[in-house]
């Protein structure tokens, strides 16, 4: 399973990659980063006086302001001293070195001025460019609460709406000085315990299909919807998010691109899922435990926060965080329980099981494929010696001569691969025993090819079914064919024959 994912993971972070090598980065003041769920509200109230051309408004949940120049002259932003900070278009933008602002606007909790820079509000200016363009953005920690505590008045009351502060920030343009007005506030969020139950409920149906054999395609269905959910959810925090289209691809891939991973690697398990492969297990633990926790865990805060950065309802973002969390972690624990209880099963029946891990689950394709490289004398060797060893409750039947294997593959040799299972008459307790070759006598025979003969052993394919589609044919002796048909696959329970009272009396 893992030499069929590597591929299409490989290719997909080659081209994650090439990308980021591609594209440059936004005109920024400050490293890009993802907003979270929030409860405080940042706004720009307005601009006063007004500045035709210009424009501005707070993007990543108030964690910078963007402002931008439409006109053909530049617009200056003064700094938190009123010393000149930014320059912005018409064609380009510029910082000024030094300037504090530059420093302590680095990071959204703010930085540090380097030893030995004058940053004095009377300095001259020394402009270093930043980007192209007429758009910049910036942390002024004006716009945003700055501390990990909440202010005191929301500390004493957080389930009320409360206007935090209003602050201004100075630019000029064509000679005019302009303030932009930003209001903070404080937005209670819902809260998140009505959510819980709806979690557990999803946690359990994900347990039930991923545990229960039979709910393969139901189990093939919940992985889709999870990974269609945790894509629309992803797409849906991206778009709100600054910048021209290429550059909101290029934040994409370079945030999202071990989910990327993941929805390649879902869709190789929705397909082993409608093979009925059972290693599809494998690939429902990596996809759901990883949208689980990067779809569900890291945004779970949206649950009980007003803000949240989705350019859909808030609602549909909450259903798509509580799916990530319950159906991810049910589908994760069921495959869990399912492959240990699988492992459990076979260490304590491995013996006489080997035909059915290699053969059960696989496509009449794949089978065909791996049939090439295994010794059809070996293989029978082995299975009708076990076979032998099942069927002797019914080892009476085989009074009249053997039963004879013959594998009838499409343009084989003229003589063919041929065993038979018979009593041994040497043996005072006539056991059966499986020989090379056509034992005489022979009261039946049943021919197949290669592939079907090692299904029939292994029990995915019944005799009678094989017989009905004409993929199996058998000759002679009905009777024993259907008496040794319920002995076939190697799953079959041996029933120990039961002693006639009436021999014993």
């Amino acid at each position: 399973m893992f030499r069929r994912v590597a591929p299409p993971l490989v290719a997909v972070a080659t081209a994650v990659i090439a990308l980021l090598g591609l594209f440059a980065t936004p005109a920024s003041a400050h490293t890009i980063s993802g907003p979270r769920p929030t409860n405080y509200r940042s706004r720009v109230v307005a601009i006063a006086p007004p500045a035709p051309g210009v424009t501005a408004r707070v993007v990543d949940l108030g964690a910078k302001i963007e402002l931008t120049n439409r006109t053909s002259t530049e617009v200056l932003v003064l700094g938190y001293e009123g010393e000149p900070y930014l320059r912005i278009g018409p064609h380009a933008v510029y910082e000024n070195l030094h300037s504090q602002s530059t420093y302590i606007n680095r990071t959204r909790l703010g930085g540090s001025v380097p030893l030995g820079i004058d940053t004095a509000p009377g300095a001259p200016p020394e402009w270093h460019k930043i980007g192209n363009g007429n758009s910049a953005r910036w942390h002024d920690h004006r716009i945003h609460w700055m501390s990990a505590q909440p202010p005191p008045t929301v500390a004493a009351d957080p389930g009320a709406f409360q206007h935090l502060s209003q602050q201004n920030i100075q630019i000029v343009h064509n000679g005019q000085t302009s303030r932009i007005a930003v209001a903070l506030d404080w937005v209670p969020g819902p809260s998140g315990l009505p959510w819980i139950p709806v979690i557990v409920v999803l946690f359990v149906l994900g347990f039930l299909a991923a545990t229960l054999p039979r709910w393969w395609r139901l189990l093939a269905v919940l992985v889709a919807l999870l990974v269609v959910s945790d894509i629309a959810h992803a797409l849906a925090y991206e778009i709100p998010r600054p910048g021209a289209n290429p550059t909101k691809l290029l934040q994409f891939l370079g945030g999202s691109f071990v989910s990327i991973a993941v929805w390649a690697a879902a869709i190789l398990t929705i397909v082993a899922l409608a093979r009925r492969r059972i290693e599809a297990l494998y690939g429902i633990v990596f996809v759901g435990l990883l949208v689980a926790l990067i779809g569900g865990a890291t945004d779970v805060s949206a649950l009980w926060n007003s803000q949240l950065p989705d350019a859909g309802p808030t609602w549909l973002t909450r259903v798509e965080v509580v799916l990530a969390l319950g159906l991810g972690a049910g589908l994760v624990v069921g495959a869990l329980v399912r492959m240990l209880r699988s492992r459990a099963h076979h260490e304590a029946e491995a013996d006489g099981k080997w035909l059915s891990l290699l053969v059960v689950g696989l496509s009449d394709a794949e089978l065909a494929r791996i049939v090439p490289e295994l010794d059809a004398d070996e293989v029978l060797a082995v299975a009708l010696r076990e076979l032998a060893v099942r069927a002797a409750p019914v080892a009476a039947a085989f009074s009249d001569g053997a039963l004879v294997f013959v594998v009838d593959d499409p343009g084989a040799p003229d003589d063919p691969v041929t065993w038979s299972v018979a009593v041994d008459e040497d043996d005072a307790t006539r056991t059966l025993h499986a020989t090379r070759g056509r034992a005489a006598p022979s009261a039946a025979e049943i021919h197949a090819p290669f592939a079907v003969m090692l299904q029939l052993l292994a029990g995915s394919v019944r005799l009678d079914d094989a017989i009905a589609r004409s993929r199996a044919t058998t000759e002679g002796d009905a009777a024993l064919v259907a008496q040794i048909g319920p002995y076939l696959p190697e799953t079959a329970r041996i029933t120990p024959a039961v002693e006639d009272p009436a021999s014993a009396s």
